[in-house]
């Protein structure tokens, strides 16, 4: 890992300001994110997932300003019931949709759930709900603890996130191996985030961060940025790699904005 007075010296070398002015104020608002673990990656996934208890979730979710979303990695595992199944959550006839999930919030870092059903819909909300309200002080970072990066790779919603976001999706992969990194960087790909010309997309958690316009030529240099703010125990009000920072978990658009104003 990098020291972290190397953080400065990277985001300079990231940063054009012109590309910031673009894509800065375009992550949506959000307290909390939830991502439910799939037997297939997005770029299996149809148009619009026909999940019934996505679309349940979402709507109460929007009362605490969580986001609801499907995410995929070889290594995630998935709830037992589908584990040798051949068919996607949402296709099975017989079956109820049953996840495992991960949640990230804004100031109480990462929780795991071990099943999300309609049948335990409301005490799951109640978890989730209480895990995204605000918690004084914030929980510190764990240092511990893995970062997660999540690509967004959905190929039917847009093309270019099954290029692009395919290609930085086994960028990151292949770059996190070579480093010997894969119990401190978690790599899977993800749904639908929006904003397919920033393609390709990636979010940053536990840290919130919202990243836009990466290729595979920029990769090294953003998980430098990456590993180099993970190890600084003071959540740094400065954008992560600022030339491709779209925003940030807790922050309204003119939030972002002024913060990436002012980096």
């Amino acid at each position: 890992m990098l020291a972290k007075s190397t953080i400065g010296q990277l985001s300079r070398s990231l940063a054009t300001s012109s590309t910031a002015a673009v894509i800065a104020g375009t992550a949506p608002y959000h307290e909390a994110i939830v991502f439910l673990h799939t037997r297939f990656p997005p770029t299996s996934y149809p148009k619009v997932v026909p999940s019934k208890l996505q679309r349940t979730l979402q709507l109460h979710a929007t009362q605490w300003r969580g986001l609801i979303n499907f995410s995929w990695s070889p290594e995630k595992s998935v709830h037992e019931r589908f584990a040798s199944s051949d068919t996607a959550e949402w296709d099975s006839e017989d079956t109820e949709e049953v996840y495992n999930a991960t949640a990230f919030s804004r100031s109480r870092g990462r929780l795991e759930l071990r099943e999300v059903s309609l049948q335990n819909l409301n005490e799951v909300e109640s978890k989730l709900k209480t895990h995204a309200l605000p918690a004084d002080p914030p929980a510190p970072v764990n240092l511990h603890d893995p970062i997660h990066l999540y690509v967004c790779t959905h190929a039917e919603r847009d093309c270019r996130c099954g290029t692009t976001g395919v290609q930085v999706f086994e960028a990151l992969r292949k770059e996190v191996f070579r480093r010997h990194l894969t119990q401190q960087v978690k790599v899977a790909s993800v749904g639908h985030v929006g904003g397919h010309k920033y393609a390709a997309n990636v979010l940053v958690y536990p840290e919130g961060e919202w990243l836009g316009n990466l290729h595979t030529e920029n990769v090294l240099q953003v998980l430098d940025s990456i590993l180099a703010r993970h190890v600084d125990s003071e959540k740094s009000p400065i954008p992560l790699c600022p030339a491709f920072w779209r925003g940030r978990m807790g922050l309204h658009k003119e939030e972002q904005l002024v913060l990436a104003s002012n980096s």
